[in-house]
């Protein structure tokens, strides 16, 4: 009996030993997770991520919600070569349902890209990101965080997690390219850039602008796709060349300058750098040398932008005329350019599509106007040209604050902040609201009072990323009905029936009849059984097995005379089985992401762990995206593509010089004053130009037989509700699906249409005047009037 029990014990030792390593295990994977990192440390450093544009002090940047970032991770290996990929997030800051402290809610899709680190060399990884929008107004921070994986997977490094400040819906970047940062320390602390709070004002703090000036010790910290460059309002051009920038980044700029953004070229070094880069065609003042600054203008400029309690004007009259020799540019002016008004010349204008370049022909840092008590009011009014501000004080609790009277309101938006809009994310397809300012330009061509027609999201503000815009929603809404598997018809039953029987018995058998020999007729009916299946599935367009199909609505927005569009797409897929797709795009000016789960046509969202793929190809990729069993999915994608040519307006003709053939074309324009008149252009073929036949009316006779509901959407797209006043737009179709992308596996049954939006007359923006008074004033006022208060109470 003992020999029984010892023999029990021995064989049930294994079993007791591994059951007490179970209950170990876990504690020895911690362990040794722990351990590879510590070893990780050693083997790895790093330095915290970056979002772009980033500046040269780390606390300076934020990341603003809801728009496309890109970042980068530098990394350097320290005992030996390696290779992997970097996988990056960015999270939400929340709390642990688990252990109830703070943590990081990965919500996005990831980021990964290959990695390639000699040992001992610091080197810089960007990738791009779509930060996610805030739950709660509480939530006010997010974070980045960087895991590299080497090739083999057994080694990887935590590069930790770095927390940025989540950027207000109207606040944007305001860019800095210098080499002399010192110079714009002012604008750090201007009023306009962060608007005046009193010490005791309880209303909530707002921001507009966050200055942002990238290091020059390395490649600039910008994006090389306009894709990521909707979160900046300005880029202040100073003293940096023209080799500083990238050739992608001075497209990405330029294509942003084109959409809305404002360039500031500040004198001559500038103008010179500038002259030297692709954006020369945007300059008003082509430079052809410099000459010395007119003291007469530069004091016309200083007593016509005053603020008019300004005690220091005079003053700094007399520091500028007392010094000679002060530089200015001289040049040739653009046909299409002008001055600022009572700037003596000074101040060139140029509208760029729907942005706009200011070019001072002197440096606005120099001490005679950057000394200056109104030199913030001057920056607010001409050289981001934002509405006048006014201080007053309140009634009710007796707390000085800033407000904008032509506007009736206290703090700015997004709309005021920023000119940058793409039609397929902001553009408001009701009627358009309220006028907010006036353009006092003069050397535009008509003064215009605009109406908006865009609209502010709660979280992004405008030039966000979203899924339910208006145009986005109607491209949705068309794609419900027109997506899935087209079912085949009964008559091509009823056809393939009657092919097939006549082939089979009366055709094969006269065939073999005429040959002599007729016993042959046998051996063919499994020749014509095979080829008529074929047949069959082909005509039906179906896989054999499962059937996959692909719907796509595309809308193509085009600036005045500029080759280069915003294309955007709402695609649905559907598959009858489960299947992964991928996404590939042909140039760096792509991003895609899968609709959110309320977007979903048919059934479930699909689990699905996608991944956004950059510097794999020649252009980034989604990766992974999963389409669940007889489901469709929504995917939207947004690229930048070159047209080869402009599209405008000229001599009362519509010229089409890009490489589209354009369909059903109409061109609308609304007037100052709300009239609206429409040309119908029909066709237009690469490089003809039609001449425009206006008619007054604001209805619009677009064929309803037009292929996937595109008759519905032209009319919604060119009606005058939607319309800002002052503006012209074409609105037609494509003829062909436009390119640059690659989906994944393919589909037999796709259907595709593509809108062309081309804008042909933007509207002007606010009326330029300088600011009424200043928070000094009141200061003033309220020291005088505190001093008999006090003698009173003792």
């Amino acid at each position: 009996m003992p020999r029984i029990s010892f023999l029990l014990v021995v064989l049930c030792l294994p079993l007791i030993v591994g059951c007490e390593g179970c209950r170990r295990d876990p504690q020895s994977q911690l362990d040794e997770e722990q351990k590879k990192k510590e070893a990780a440390k050693e083997d790895f450093s790093s330095r915290p991520p970056l979002p772009f544009p980033a500046d040269a002090s780390l606390g300076t940047n934020a990341i603003k919600p809801g728009h496309w970032t890109t970042a980068s991770q530098t990394l350097q290996a320290n005992k030996f070569d390696t290779r992997g990929d970097l996988v990056s997030r960015v999270g939400l800051s929340g709390v642990s349902m688990r252990s109830g402290s703070d943590t990081t809610l990965d919500t996005t899709v990831p980021n990964q890209r290959p990695v390639v680190m000699p040992k001992g060399q610091r080197r810089r990884f960007d990738y791009r990101l779509l930060p996610p929008l805030p739950t709660s107004v509480d939530q006010k921070r997010c974070y980045l965080s960087s895991r590299f994986v080497s090739a083999g997977q057994g080694t990887f490094y935590e590069g930790g997690r770095q927390p940025f400040v989540m950027m207000r819906p109207e606040e944007y970047f305001f860019v800095i390219l210098t080499s002399r940062p010192e110079r714009f320390s002012k604008f750090k602390d201007s009023d306009w850039a962060r608007p005046y709070r009193g010490e005791f004002d309880q209303q909530a703090e707002t921001a507009n602008y966050r200055i942002i000036i990238p290091d020059t010790n390395d490649v600039l910290p910008l994006a090389e796709t306009m894709l990521d460059w909707t979160s900046t309002a300005v880029v202040f051009w100073d003293d940096l060349p023209a080799e500083s920038l990238t050739p992608d980044q001075l497209t990405a700029l330029r294509d942003w300058l084109h959409f809305g953004g404002r360039l500031i070229v500040n004198g001559a070094d500038a103008t010179d750098a500038v002259a030297n880069t692709s954006l020369r065609d945007s300059l008003p003042l082509v430079p052809t040398g410099n000459i010395e600054l007119d003291p007469t203008a530069a004091a016309e400029v200083l007593s016509n932008w005053q603020v008019k309690t300004d005690p220091s004007t005079q003053k700094q009259i007399a520091i500028m005329q007392g010094q000679s020799a002060r530089v200015a540019v001289d040049g040739r002016v653009a046909e299409d350019a002008g001055v600022v008004p009572e700037t003596g010349n000074l101040i060139m204008r140029r509208k760029v599509g729907r942005g706009v370049v200011v070019q001072p022909r002197f440096d606005v840092t120099s001490d005679w106007i950057a000394n200056w008590q109104s030199y913030d009011s001057f920056v607010n009014a001409v050289l981001i040209e934002r509405p006048r501000r006014a201080y007053f004080q309140a009634e009710s609790d007796g707390v000085v604050r800033q407000r904008y009277p032509s506007l009736g309101r206290l703090d700015a938006d997004a709309e005021m902040n920023t000119q940058l809009r793409l039609f397929s994310r902001d553009a408001s397809l009701r009627q358009a609201r309220p006028s907010r300012g006036v353009s006092s330009n003069a050397n535009i061509a008509s003064q215009v009072i605009p109406t908006e027609s865009f609209v502010t999201r709660a979280g992004s503000g405008i030039g966000g990323w979203n899924d339910s815009s208006d145009v986005i929603n109607l491209c949705r809404d068309v794609l419900r009905s027109e997506s899935g598997i087209e079912i085949p018809k009964s008559d091509l039953v009823i056809k393939s029936l009657g092919i097939y029987l006549i082939l089979l018995v009366p055709v094969n058998y006269l065939i073999f009849r005429l040959m002599g020999r007729l016993e042959y007729a046998w051996l063919a009916v499994p020749v014509i059984a095979i080829g008529g299946a074929i047949w069959v599935a082909r005509a039906a367009r179906l896989d054999i097995g499962f059937a996959r199909s692909q719907t796509e609505l595309a809308v193509l927005e085009l600036q005045p005379d500029y080759p280069r569009g915003h294309l955007s797409r709402v695609i649905a897929i559907y598959n009858s089985l489960s299947s992964s797709y991928d996404i590939d795009f042909k140039t760096v000016d792509g991003a895609a992401m899968p609709m959110s789960a309320d977007r979903v046509l048919d059934g479930e969202r699909s689990g699905d762990d996608a991944t956004f793929r950059t510097s794999y190809n020649e252009g980034p990729s989604l990766s992974g995206m999963a389409v669940g069993s007889n489901q469709v999915r929504l995917l939207r994608t947004e690229q930048m593509i070159d047209v080869g040519g402009g599209v405008f307006v000229k001599d009362d003709k519509f010229v089409n010089d890009s490489s589209l053939d354009l369909l059903d074309v109409f061109v609308v324009e609304k007037d100052v004053t709300g009239d609206v008149r429409v040309a119908v252009v029909g066709g237009c073929s690469p490089s003809q130009a039609k001449t425009l036949r206006f008619r007054d009316t604001d209805s619009l006779n677009v064929d309803s037989e037009l292929p996937m509901q595109t008759s519905k959407i032209i009319r919604q797209f060119a009606s005058e509700e939607t319309m800002t006043m002052g503006t012209m737009r074409m609105v037609g179709r494509a003829s062909e699906r436009l390119g640059g992308i690659e989906i994944s596996p393919g589909a037999n049954q796709q259907s595709s249409q593509t809108i062309v939006v081309a804008h042909l007359k933007h509207a002007n923006g606010f009326e330029q005047e300088p600011d009424e008074n200043f928070v000094t004033d009141f200061r003033i006022v309220n020291t005088l009037l505190e001093e008999p208060s006090d003698v009173t109470s003792e």
